[in-house]
């Protein structure tokens, strides 16, 4: 009855938690998970789990596996998010999105080993069990509450014909009856198995201390045993060993023996490889003897020993081969040095004998040359024109005996290269040199008559025109003395100023001045008469120039003060032009900046005053222009003006071509700001419609009407007008609108129409979402309704309602149709612990290519709107739809630039990409 007991107590302890009914140690440390009839799940699932850690006061386990595998964790939830989502879960992280199986048992402190659901929305799963896995150390303890009986029992398998009285006895079904009282049958009955078990015990202790006293005995006569093998093993090591020493003794000696035959043997192979032809025959003879002394001697080293030597001898004879016949070749070569010196020798002895006669005959020349040049100068009182022609033969017979020198110098040269650089020829070195110095001197000498025979010409030339000066001279005096008295009176001189000099009027006190010098002008004074009559002229020119010479600079120095003036305007306009193209860089540089933060009204006001100011620098530039070119004419018309301008024209012109450009670069830079003033307060309307648009779709989730329904209830059906739908805005709860800007925001939506139809108010509250975080589409608003597909990163989703508040999970969800597919389903914006999965946007791309923007879809059939730019961003209205005609894919889009509308090409048929998603 106590063993019973012991083993139903040990039956009931829990077993996840470890209990055993005292104080609980903890829970289990290790779980595997078997079974699940879903394989997907049973493959991600199945296996070993360690613990590792807790969440919400309860353990957390974690499957064991390698490191790059699927997480799978088994953890616990609280009601924190809900009553549907406490309970225990599988899935890939705690609190996750994900889960595989879950289990409602929100009492156990442990996880439950069944009753679980898979998938976590679907049926209990009854093959999927979590089983504890106990550790060795505790499945081999007895629980203490087990008799020693059952524990000999369990342990003594091999005596069953003994223990059979016994287990039948413990097996032996319990009487209905109550027990009899404790009397002498009675114990006879208890004491009869007792005495049995006693008495196998002794015998059993007997049979022990049996085999330990045979096996101590074998392990005795094993131990002598292994102890006289291991002795006689080392008497053999020890012969072994010494038998190994004397051998080794032997050969070391054998060796040394070898290495000293050997090496005499190699001494004299040395000596035969720097043998020489007068050695070589009695060195071989001893590398013979010296082999046969040291044969027996060499042992194994002979054979090695003789193929050396014999390869030393072959590389010794062709060694001798080669002097040989290295000194053959030389004998040769000095022969041949021989017979060439002798050939030399006798070629330049022919040579310089033939030099030498060269050199004689040039010195002729210049003997003759000299002699002519003597003649000429003993000619010395010759008439002039007889001097000339003197002169010129002359040099006629220099310039003849230097041309034949000049072929003897060649000659010599063509001699001396023929003899070469032989021996011979240095020899007869300076015989030659000294024919070259000859040969040399002889041309100088020639240099040097030639120049005095030029000199003689020259001066002969120059007494010729002195004379013929002299005689022209007197022919002019004669010509104007008109009374041939050989005087030129005062009347004559008179008479010769104006003949002479253009009918120059000799002033009295001239006149006077050249008579009181030259009084008599003969003809030896006529030339100096001349000369004064010539200075007389000029000076009296010199007068009338210099009083030409003031008023020319007085009027010039009026022009020049009305060409200054010119350009003192000029500067003046100029600076003013500067200072005010300052003001307007001054005001436009705020607008470049891309991080203004100017509203649009604002810079379209500073773009107005810049435009003002770049008017009025470029009404100065004009000035300054037409003030440059009236003193540029005025300077081109005078020509004591030319270049006046030079100084402050070309400066000014600098300075007007970079107030130009500054000007240029304001405009542009205006222009530009006003483009952005319209694209700022485009993107400033955009956003208030974006804020419009996302709070009617609030207007119509709180009241739970549809978007026409709404319009309708604004309007009773008809368009609405400006001032109707402003105050329909301004109602809007969610919707922040300053002092006019409803009209505008109005005026924004409706166009060019003026009112704003059913169709444009559908339009205005189309809302798109795009996917930043994968989730799920459901087809309900909770969350744990059926999946329709997943939502991947990048997809877009059209608004249909919401967004909705969902209680259960604490999330707020909205009514979405997927643009790729058209799959509608509900999806959640953000977790309930902020992590986002949906974001405003998604309807705008990108222009990555400059493209067309057309009014229809077919490529072919539609007309161009305007060209798109790098860098646009255009609102998608249609997403894409193919374009047959072409077979590309187009998207309607309304650009955020000018609000323009039409087609775009998302990228051509070749694989070019135009547009992508922002």
């Amino acid at each position: 009855a106590a063993a019973a007991a012991a083993l139903s107590a040990a039956a009931n302890t829990s077993p996840l938690s470890g209990s055993t009914g005292a104080a609980s140690p903890g829970p289990v440390q290790t779980l595997t998970v078997t079974g699940c009839n879903n394989p997907t799940v049973s493959n991600i699932i199945s296996g070993t789990y360690s613990l590792g850690g807790n969440n919400h006061d309860r353990p957390v386990y974690k499957k064991d596996g390698a490191q790059g595998t699927v997480s799978v964790l088994i953890y616990f939830w609280d009601e924190r998010d809900g009553p549907s989502f406490s309970g225990w879960w599988f899935g890939p992280k705690v609190g996750g999105d994900q889960v595989w199986a879950y289990n409602g048992d929100k009492s156990a402190q442990a996880p439950p080993s069944d009753n679980w659901q898979v998938p976590w929305d679907g049926p209990a799963d009854p093959s999927l069990r979590l089983i504890p896995a106990m550790s060795m150390n505790a499945g081999a303890q007895r629980p203490s509450s087990l008799p020693p009986l059952q524990h000999s029992i369990h342990q003594q398998p091999m005596q069953s014909s003994l223990q059979q009285p016994m287990q039948q006895q413990l097996q032996r079904p319990p009487m209905m009856n109550p027990p009899p009282p404790l009397g002498s049958s009675s114990m006879q009955h208890i004491q009869q198995p007792l005495a049995a078990t006693a008495r196998f015990e002794e015998e059993r202790r007997a049979a022990e201390e049996r085999r330990r006293q045979e096996m101590l005995e074998k392990l005795r006569a094993d131990n002598e045993r292994q102890r006289l093998e291991a002795e006689r093993k080392r008497a053999e090591e020890e012969e072994r060993k010494k038998e190994e020493e004397r051998v080794r003794k032997e050969a070391d000696a054998k060796r040394r023996g070898e290495q000293q035959a050997a090496l005499a043997v190699r001494k004299v192979i040395q000596r035969v490889r720097v043998a020489t032809p007068e050695t070589y025959d009695n060195l071989r003879a001893e590398l013979e003897e010296a082999q046969s002394a040291n044969l027996e001697a060499l042992g194994s080293q002979a054979e090695k020993v003789s193929q050396e030597a014999e390869q030393t001898l072959q590389q010794a004879q062709r060694r001798i081969d080669e002097i040989n016949q290295k000194r053959e070749e030389e004998e040769r070569r000095r022969v041949e040095d021989e017979r060439r010196a002798k050939e030399d020798e006798e070629k330049v002895q022919r040579l310089l004998k033939e030099v030498t006669e060269e050199v004689q005959l040039a010195e002729g020349v210049v003997k003759e040359a000299q002699e002519a040049a003597t003649a000429l100068e003993n000619d010395g009182g010759l008439e002039p024109e007889a001097m000339l022609k003197a002169a010129d033969e002359t040099g006629k017979v220099i310039e003849a005996a230097k041309a034949k020198l000049e072929k003897h110098i060649q000659t010599l040269d063509e001699k001396w290269n023929e003899m070469g650089s032989s021996e011979s020829a240095r020899k007869v070195r300076r015989e030659m040199d000294e024919l070259n110095g000859n040969m040399l001197s002889g041309r100088r000498t020639l240099e040097r008559l030639s120049s005095t025979a030029a000199s003689a010409r020259h001066g002969a030339s120059r007494k010729a025109v002195a004379l013929r000066k002299q005689h022209a001279r007197k022919e002019f005096f004669s010509k104007h003395d008109h009374d041939n008295d050989g005087k030129l009176s005062e009347e004559e001189v008179i008479l010769f100023a104006k003949a002479e000099f253009d009918g120059f009027e000799m002033p009295a006190d001239a006149l006077a001045n050249i008579l009181r010098l030259l009084e008599p002008v003969t003809v030896e004074k006529f030339h100096a008469m001349h000369m004064k009559v010539g200075i007389a002229q000029s000076e009296a020119k010199a007068r009338i120039r210099r009083a030409e010479e003031t008023a020319r600079q007085k009027r010039l120095d009026e022009e020049r003060r009305v060409v200054q003036t010119i350009l003192d305007e000029a500067d003046a306009s100029m600076r003013s032009a500067e200072d005010i193209i300052g003001r307007a860089e001054d005001l436009g540089r705020p607008l470049t900046q891309d991080d203004t933060k100017l509203s649009a009204e604002a810079i379209t006001t500073a773009a107005k005053e810049g435009d003002s100011l770049a008017k009025q620098a470029q009404s100065e530039l004009v000035v300054v222009q037409e003030k440059l070119k009236g003193a540029e004419e005025a300077c081109t018309l005078s020509e004591d003006l030319r270049g006046f301008d030079r100084q402050d024209a070309p400066l000014l012109r600098e300075r007007h071509d970079n107030v130009k450009a500054r000007v240029d670069k304001v405009v542009s830079i205006l222009r530009k700001s006003r483009e952005k003033a319209v694209r700022k307060a485009y993107a400033e309307m955009d956003q208030k419609r974006l804020e419009c648009a996302t709070a009617i779709r609030t207007q119509l989730s709180s009241q739970g009407k549809s978007g026409e329904e709404l319009f309708a209830s604004i309007g009773d059906g008809a368009p609405l007008t400006t001032e109707m739908f402003a105050g329909f805005l301004k109602g809007l709860p969610n919707l922040d609108l300053h002092d006019g800007q409803a009209i505008k925001l109005v005026e924004h939506i409706a166009g060019e129409a003026g009112s704003i139809s059913k169709e444009q108010f559908l339009e205005l509250i189309r809302l798109y979402y795009k996917c930043v975080k994968a989730t799920v589409l459901n087809e309900d608003i909770t969350i744990k309704s059926k999946q329709v597909r997943r939502l991947d990163i990048g997809e877009v989703v059209e608004v249909f309602e919401g967004p909705t508040f969902e209680e259960a999970a604490g999330v707020k969800r909205i009514r979405c149709q997927a643009v790729q597919d058209e799959a509608m389903g509900w999806a959640t914006i953000a977790g309930n612990q902020g992590t986002p999965f949906l974001e405003p946007g998604g309807n705008f791309c990108s222009v990555v290519k400059e493209t067309l923007l057309t009014d229809g879809l077919s490529v072919t059939d539609s007309k161009t709107i305007r060209r798109l730019a790098k860098g646009e961003v255009i609102e998608v209205l249609e997403f894409q739809k193919k374009d047959a005609s072409v077979d590309v894919k187009r998207i309607k889009g309304k650009a955020k630039l000018d609000g323009a509308t039409g087609w775009v090409t998302v990228a051509s048929n070749q694989g070019t990409i135009f547009i992508e998603p922002c």
